[in-house]
Parts: C-alpha cells; structure tokens; sequence
C-alpha cells in the first residue's frame, strides 16, 4: 500500500470533485485506487489491497457503507465529473455514446460516456432492476436517457459540437430525436431495418438500399407513423458483415462511417466486466449499491486509458501491429498500457499522473 500515492490521489479528485464531502472523497480515492490494485471489484479483493492498519474486515465493512451511502448528490457528480474529464480531454468536437448493459438478469444500467481513442470513457449512469416493467424508471427509456445527456451537458457547456450515437434497441425512437434536438446536439442513431425514409419520390426502406459494399443516402422524413422526423438516411454494407447499417441523422455532413465508434463502448464494457474490473462478476443486488460502485470503476477505469495515452506518448508502449492490408492497430488496448503504466511509473515511483489524455499520433 502506497500511502504518499493514495494522498496524492485523493488531493487530485478533491480539487476536481468538490459535489464530494470529505468522508466520499476519502472512501471514492481509497475503493478506486484498491480497484485497479486488485483488478477487481469485490469487496474481500480491494480489502486487502487497501486495508489501512486495520482488519482487513473493517475495511470490508468500510467499503459496504460506501455502497450503501444514499448521501450522494448525483447531479452535481455527473456534472463535476463530466467536466473534468471533457476539459481534459481537451477536444471540440466530441462524440457521446448511449447503450444499455446488464449485470446477469440482475441489474441495467443505462450508460452515456465519451468515445475516445477505441474506449468509452463513463460520464453518467441510471440503474434499475432488469427485466422488470413494474420497477423500471417512471420516466422511461427516454426520460432516463434526456435526463443523463442533461446532466452531461451540464458539465461540458455549449462551446462543444456534440454527436450523440446510438444501436437501434434504443435509436429507433422520434421522441429521443427530438431530444437531441433539444440539446442542439447533433445525432446518429441506427434504426430497424424495416424504418423508411419518406422523399418526394416515394418511400424506401432504408436497409434494403445496399449490398455489401455499397452506401446509399437519402434526406427525408422517418417514422412516418409516429411523427415524421426530417432526416438524412444511411444505408453502409460493409465488406464482411452479416447486415449492412440502417441509420439516421439530423446532420447532413455525416457519412455514417462515424456509428463505427459505436463499438468503442461494447469494448469498454467488456474491460469492466471481464478484461478489467470483473464486474460481471458482482453479485450485487441492489440498483443503488451497483450505482455507487459504478463512480469507483469509472474513475479507476479513466485513468488507467488516461495512463496508457501517456505511455504511448512516453514511448513506453507496445508496438504497433500490420494488418494484412497494410493499416495499424494497438497490440494493447490504451486501458491495458494503463494499468502496466500504473504499476511500473507511477507507483513505482509515487508519482500521481493526472488525468492527462493524450491522442495516440501513431495511428494518423
């Protein structure tokens, strides 16, 4: 146990999270740095981590209580949070992705995050049971949805174009258009591939405009049935996939090659739940415990992508990888140099890198 490392740690997210009375500032720096010591998310693994000359059960008991605090200002957290990590990031132009993930047939979380760099990096979260319509969120899919991106933007201001995408399980819907709409945000969300676009030439089920290969774009009306939203269709088949792309966008400049990024958060909630974290395996119960442990993995989890930016910086990285068609990629994930980084620089040396986020050149 570092104890000069988890100060210093704790002085960082004091000053940028000030929503946090002491007693959570010091509890959110001890469980998130015993996290990405432990790699882990249970309670018996980070104790022992971060048992600070007590009983490793004091310490077990110390971290229920944190899960179990309902003293948390929500809005003010999403909102410092946010903001911090946006500013640090540093970029106008950012992207914004929406999905729903599930622990077992337990918990959903619907979460929006920041893609950066082939990672979600986690701003705002709503928990609730799965799989159960009687105790799902009184405002509704799209309510929960408005109310996270309102949070976010609370944090980030207006000095920002903001793209918002979305999978079709939640994008197929008029009123989250009008949402985004409403944020002056602009939107690229996969929809059904029976969804039509209405033109003055006729109708035209947007998926079956392609073939693989191909891109197909059409301006228009959607939803024909439920509110005829102006929209730019896109229909991409790329080579090797199963199904081409139905999608839509209230911004005529967008290809539709940018919904690619979409999958930067099925890898982040893969680096949660078994890559990193282990979160799938938590056997909480409780949306609110799940919520409160959601800040701890979330902080430890953008700062280990914002320690591996630096140590591609650094030099310190793996190398790049040829595909067979002559592009690159990462051998290791930004998350993955990260906890490497953590363990040979920064706690080797007690230095608290911040929360520096870094583009990785090599791949322009």
């Amino acid at each position: 146990m570092n104890y000069e490392l988890l100060y210093q740690f704790e002085q960082l997210l004091s000053a940028h999270l000030p929503c946090l009375n002491s007693w959570q500032q010091a509890n959110v720096a001890l469980f998130s740095y015993g996290v990405l010591q432990a790699e882990s998310c249970q309670q018996g693994a980070i104790a022992r981590k971060v048992s600070c000359g007590e009983q490793v059960e004091s310490t077990a008991r110390r971290f229920r209580r944190w899960l179990a605090n309902d003293g948390l200002d929500w809005a003010g957290f999403f909102k410092a949070w946010s903001g911090w990590v946006i500013s640090r990031v540093g970029e106008k132009h950012i992207t914004l992705l929406v999905d729903e993930t599930k622990l077992h047939d337990r918990i959903g979380v619907m979460l929006v995050g920041l893609a950066w760099q082939g990672r979600c990096l986690p701003l705002a979260w709503r928990t609730y049971r799965a799989n159960s319509a009687a105790e799902y969120p009184a405002d509704g899919q799209v309510g929960m949805i408005r109310r996270l991106l309102e949070q976010v933007q609370a944090g980030i201001g207006d000095d920002r174009s903001v793209l918002v995408l979305a999978d079709r399980g939640i994008g197929c819907s008029p009123a989250l258009c009008r949402v985004g709409e409403a944020l002056h945000w602009r939107y690229l969300f996969r929809v059904t591939c029976q969804t039509k676009i209405v033109t003055a030439d006729g109708d035209y089920t947007i998926a079956q405009q392609v073939q693989p290969g191909e891109v197909w774009m059409q301006s228009g009306q959607v939803f024909k049935q439920r509110g005829r939203i102006p929209a730019h269709a896109r229909a991409l088949w790329g080579i090797g996939y199963d199904q081409p792309w139905a999608l839509m966008t209230n911004d005529e400049r967008l290809t539709g090659h940018e919904y690619a990024r979409r999958n930067w958060q099925e890898q982040s909630f893969r680096d949660l739940k078994s890559g990193g974290w282990h979160w799938g395996d938590s056997r909480l119960r409780s949306p609110h415990h799940v919520a409160n442990l959601l800040i701890l993995l979330a902080i430890a989890y953008t700062w280990m992508v914002a320690l591996g930016s630096q140590a591609v910086a650094a030099g310190c990285a793996q190398p790049l990888v040829r595909r067979p068609n002559g592009t690159f990629r990462r051998l290791w994930s930004l998350f993955r140099e990260g906890l490497r980084y953590f363990a040979q620089v920064v706690q080797r040396h007690t230095v608290c890198l911040g929360f520096t986020f870094i583009p990785d050149t090599r791949l322009t």
